[in-house]
């Protein structure tokens, strides 16, 4: 008399072969994925931007700077500029939006407004400007150092 398992052995075999090559699969298509992730490449990092905040709400300071990906990604990229101190200065990028990234750089023109009196606004913040695609972001953020005399 045989034992019930003894009868679907080769059965019990195949399909533990079969799930362990779809699990190896699923595993070594999700690490190649997850390290094809593109970086940003800045030209000028951090970025400085210096201007007096004398002319009350609203004076700024601009610079340019460049960015590209590697490897380039084909399809729309955004850029998401945060502040340190968004009560009191704004930063904001021309254009933020972008068809592409790479394998040309792309130029940007990173703004810094004063959003409260001069006597409020003056002194140093921190920005950054993030490169995202849907929910990917694409590291390193671009420093921006503020200074408004």
């Amino acid at each position: 008399m045989q034992l019930p398992i003894r009868r679907y052995l080769p059965h019990l075999l195949v399909g533990l072969s079969v799930a362990l090559v779809v699990v190896g699969a699923y595993a070594t298509t999700v690490s190649l994925a997850s390290g094809a992730v593109p970086r940003a490449l800045w030209s000028t990092s951090p970025l400085t931007i210096s201007f007096s905040g004398s002319g009350g709400t609203g004076s700024s300071g601009s610079a340019g700077d460049s960015f590209k990906c590697a490897p380039p990604v084909n399809s729309p990229v955004n850029l998401q500029p945060s502040v340190s101190d968004p009560a009191k200065i704004s930063l904001t990028t021309t254009p933020s939006r972008f068809t592409s990234c790479g394998p040309q750089f792309a130029i940007v023109t990173i703004t810094a407004r004063c959003l409260v009196d001069p006597s409020d606004c003056k002194g140093s913040y921190t920005g950054t400007i993030t490169i995202f695609q849907g929910y990917t972001t694409f590291q390193p953020k671009l420093e921006v150092v503020i200074s408004v005399n």
